[in-house]
C-alpha cells in the first residue's frame, strides 16, 4: 500500500492529477491511498495533529500562504519524510527545493507520461533489487536505496542505511560498481554517498539522519554541481 497525499489549491488541478495516478498506479499494479488538501495550512495541521501516513507529497508551489515551499519546509521541521514532488508552473524553485530534499518536480498544466515516469522511478525506489554484505557468518540484503552513504576506512567499510550501520571487510571501489551508478556519488576518498538520502549541500552533505558526509575540498564545487546535475535530469 502506498500512501499519496495532493496539496493544490486548485480543484481541477487535484481531480487531473489523481486521476493521472490511479492510472499510472494501476498500471504498476499498486495500491494506494490518496488524500486530498486544498491548503498547506490545513495539512500542516493534520500532520501536527494525526501523524497521517505519507509516503509521497504532490505539493503546489504557489498557493496562497504558506506556499508550497515553507509548507515543505515546515513539514521537514516536523520529521516528514516523505518524497515531495513540487507542482509549479516554473522552475524558478528548484534551488528551493533542494533545500527540502525535493524528489521532483512536475511542471503545468501536467503530461501524464512525464507522471508516469518519475511515478516509476518513485515506486522503484521502493521494491529495486537486493544488495548482498557479508560480516562474518552473516548475510546482509540490503535495499540500495535504503542506503545513506557508506564510509571507508583501509579495508573495513560502514555501510550507514536508515535502519542500521552494517561492517564489512572490502573496497570502496568493489562495492561501488555494484550500486546504481547514476545514483551514488563518489564525494571523497572515503566516502560514497546516496544523492537521493542527501537532506542538503553546502560545504558537505548532511543527510537525511542529520550525519555530515565531507565533500572531497579541490573538488568540492565540482561534486556539488554533479549532484545539482543529477537532481535537474532525474526530474526531466
Amino acid at each position: 500500500m502506498c500512501y499519496i497525499t495532493i496539496c493544490d489549491d486548485v480543484f481541477e488541478e487535484r481531480r487531473k492529477l489523481r486521476r493521472f495516478l490511479k492510472d499510472g498506479l494501476g498500471a504498476s499494479g499498486m495500491e494506494a491511498e490518496i488524500m486530498e488538501y486544498d491548503s498547506g495550512v490545513s495539512l500542516l495541521s493534520d500532520w501536527k495533529r494525526d501523524g497521517i501516513p505519507m509516503d509521497m507529497l504532490f505539493l503546489d508551489i504557489y498557493m496562497k500562504g504558506p506556499d508550497g515551499v515553507e509548507t515543505a519546509r515546515r513539514l521537514r521541521e516536523e520529521d516528514c519524510r516523505a518524497d515531495i514532488i513540487f507542482l509549479t508552473v516554473s522552475p524558478d524553485f528548484a534551488i528551493e527545493g533542494y533545500e527540502v530534499g525535493a524528489a521532483g518536480y512536475l511542471l503545468k498544466p501536467l503530461e501524464k507520461e512525464k507522471l508516469k515516469h518519475l511515478l516509476g522511478r518513485l515506486l522503484q525506489r521502493q521494491n529495486p533489487a537486493m544488495l548482498s554484505l557479508r560480516q562474518g557468518n552473516s548475510v546482509y540484503s540490503i535495499v540500495p536505496s535504503e542506503i545513506l552513504y557508506i564510509e571507508s576506512s583501509r579495508n573495513k567499510l560502514t555501510v550507514h542505511t536508515v535502519r542500521e550501520k552494517i561492517s564489512c571487510y572490502g573496497r570502496l571501489d568493489d562495492l561501488a560498481v555494484r550500486l546504481p551508478e547514476k545514483q551514488f556519488l563518489r564525494c571523497h576518498q572515503s566516502f560514497l554517498v546516496n544523492m537521493d538520502r542527501i537532506y542538503s549541500a553546502k560545504d558537505d552533505f548532511r543527510m537525511e539522519n542529520d550525519a555530515i558526509v565531507p565533500i572531497r575540498v579541490r573538488e568540492r564545487k565540482a561534486i556539488r554541481e554533479t549532484y545539482f546535475q543529477y537532481l535537474t535530469e532525474k526530474n526531466l
